[in-house]
């Protein structure tokens, strides 16, 4: 699953990127490595379009007590997503996750080798879905390179990678997942691209 990201764009090339605004009064640090279980705030566009917003990773849904653990969803599956309780009335609130990549591990017998995933350095757009000010990133069955990196779970996060299916995303159309990744291995002894 998509537990570990990376935004090292400032807001500013963020917003270029987008073609979108921050509030006025959000303050964004980047990262070269944000954890999913520490539940940090990333630059989402949600399916109003008005902003970049700053949500908490780890979606709570509205009907939750205080005792909700977000750990448990900050990946939705999007076979499962209009079943689960968790996600079912956060189906059509639909959002976009700003990233310039993420991280997975490939085992290898009792190793484990991290893999930096993305897009030619170019800020990645990862299918989510939001409730209230947090949020979870859609993920998929694993294909073509991520299958054989992410060999243990079999899953990638759904990435949006041009305006038709970002669109298509946000207003809850078919979507056709992005799969040609660049990616390398972080110990630095091979450099590929999918």
């Amino acid at each position: 699953m998509c537990f570990h990201v990376k935004v090292t764009k400032t807001k500013e090339q963020i917003e270029k990127k987008s073609r979108l605004k921050f509030k006025p009064e959000v303050t964004f640090t980047p990262n070269p490595h944000f954890k999913g279980f520490d539940h940090p705030k990333l630059p989402v566009i949600t399916n109003q379009q008005d902003y970049i917003h700053l949500f908490e990773w780890g979606l709570i849904p509205h009907w939750a007590g205080n005792d909700f653990n977000s750990n448990n969803t900050l990946n939705a599956r999007i076979e499962t997503i209009d079943e689960k309780p968790s996600f079912r009335d956060a189906y059509t609130n639909r959002c976009v996750i700003l990233v310039d990549g993420f991280y997975e591990w490939r085992h290898e017998g009792k190793d484990k080798i991290k893999y930096d995933i993305g897009i030619n350095n170019n800020l990645m757009c990862l299918a989510g879905l939001y409730s209230d000010d947090t949020f979870t990133i859609v993920t998929t069955e694993a294909v073509g390179i991520m299958d054989y990196i992410h060999n243990t779970k079999h899953r990638m996060p759904i990435v949006l990678n041009d305006d038709e299916n970002l669109m298509n995303w946000l207003n809850c159309k078919p979507i056709v997942p992005f799969t040609d990744f660049s990616y390398q291995r972080e110990d630095g002894q091979v450099s590929l691209f999918g």
